[in-house]
């Protein structure tokens, strides 16, 4: 079975090496990801990921195994389509289509198109980043004529283009529940499934005891108790509501990993300062994606507690997983994706709940005994849900059913096979 990929991350070892692995395991796959020649990363995130980045696609070509380039040109700022695809498409004659990024991508409806025209045959899938606040929303009047008739205007031209996704999608992918719950509420019917794209790797991501010695040993943390949380430092990341949580007494570091502007960095510097905090937490600045490992190692106890705005919800986060593959406890709250991906709900407190949130973390604290305990659980469930093997063998049986016209509700959840 041929099957092409197709995201811009595929660049990067760090996110093809899941697919990889795939073909590897699998040898009746011939396995094809698709990334662009050149691609600037977080140019509009520098402050939060240590600048902006133009990376540039390599050519692997293994067994079963291969990535190709192609040119991007960008009909709508962020998105893009490829004048390469025609060519690809009918050099391989894939059997499916994968293109991993949204559901209102322009790169996906070209792929649906040239399908259609040239390949009645391949299966097109979708992975979808989606969250509840991308549902498609009636327009409102806001005071301003010439808002109120542009959202008019994209409102029918989304609906539209939601329309015929409904209608030419072979199967889609997802996160969460909610956002399998949003698919249906739009009225797509067909094969839909969660399975993250993302997943945690073990090879990089593991219980480390030499990693947490080092760590700890570099930022002076002893044998304090460490809390920690991995982040953007925007207030949607609820790393406000970490600080006015943070107990008063005891033995205990608060390790904050991430960046933000300038304009997040004072604000949390004051934040720290007021409650004075200034000899508890420390700020380490961006840290490389394969030193993640390294530091959530040297934590006793991870927070991720996000804050939903209208715009934006927690569809999956790497920084509930990592902690969790290496054997430590999360506190999470009722925010977007956080409790699917905690699984134990007494680790769960309510959202902006800033006193639940500052008892849990004293219980914690007190019972490291428990919280060792906890983070055993934690670790089981994050390898049997989420580990990028386990999703693996999850989407090679999922793609069977695919080509074959199935639907399999059993494999619908990849935390519940």
């Amino acid at each position: 079975m041929k099957i092409v990929l197709i995201n811009h991350s595929y660049q990067v070892r760090y996110f093809y090496r899941r697919w990889q692995l795939l073909a590897h395991t699998h040898p009746d796959l011939d396995v094809t990801l698709l990334a662009p020649t050149e691609y600037e990363w977080y140019k509009d995130k520098d402050y939060t990921y240590d600048g902006g980045k133009k990376l540039y696609a390599k050519v692997i070509d293994e067994a079963n195994f291969h990535i190709r380039q192609f040119r991007a040109v960008y009909p709508q700022r962020g998105d893009w389509t490829s004048p390469d695809f025609k060519d690809i498409f009918l050099d391989i004659q894939p059997d499916i289509i994968y293109n991993v990024g949204t559901h209102q991508q322009p790169s996906l409806f070209q792929v649906i198109n040239l399908t259609k025209k040239y390949l009645p045959h391949t299966k097109v899938m979708c992975f979808s980043m989606r969250g509840p606040c991308h549902d498609l929303q009636k327009p409102l009047f806001n005071g301003s004529p010439y808002r109120y008739l542009r959202s008019i205007w994209t409102y029918f031209r989304q609906k539209h283009s939601l329309n015929y996704f409904n209608q030419n999608i072979d199967a889609v992918f997802c996160h969460y529940p909610d956002a399998f719950a949003s698919f249906r509420k739009e009225g797509f019917t067909g094969p839909l499934y969660m399975q993250t794209q993302v997943g945690v790797n073990e090879e990089w991501f593991h219980e480390d005891i030499e990693a947490r010695k080092a760590i700890r040993e570099k930022y002076n943390l002893g044998d304090a108790f460490v809390f920690g949380s991995a982040s953007r430092f925007t207030t949607d990341k609820g790393i406000d509501d970490i600080i006015n949580a943070l107990p008063k007494e005891g033995n205990w570091k608060y390790l904050m990993m991430g960046k933000g502007s300038n304009n997040d960095n004072k604000r949390l510097a004051d934040l720290i300062q007021k409650n004075g905090l200034s000899d508890k937490v420390i700020m380490t600045g961006f840290i490389d994606w394969y030193d993640m490992a390294r530091y959530w190692n040297a934590v006793d106890c991870a927070i991720h507690v996000p804050r939903t705005t209208s715009k934006w919800v927690e569809t999956f986060s790497l920084a509930a997983v990592q902690p969790q593959i290496t054997k430590k406890p999360v506190i999470g709250n009722t925010s977007g994706s956080v409790p699917y991906q905690i699984g134990m709900y007494d680790m769960i407190v309510p959202e902006g709940d800033i006193d639940a949130l500052r008892q849990k973390l004293t219980f914690i604290m007190s019972n490291p005994a428990k919280a060792r305990e906890i983070g055993i659980k934690m670790y089981n469930r994050t390898h049997n849900s989420f580990e990028i093997q386990h999703l693996n063998e999850l989407f090679y049986q999922t793609i069977q059913d695919v080509v074959k016209g199935i639907y399999d509700e059993k494999k619908i959840d990849m935390a519940n096979i």
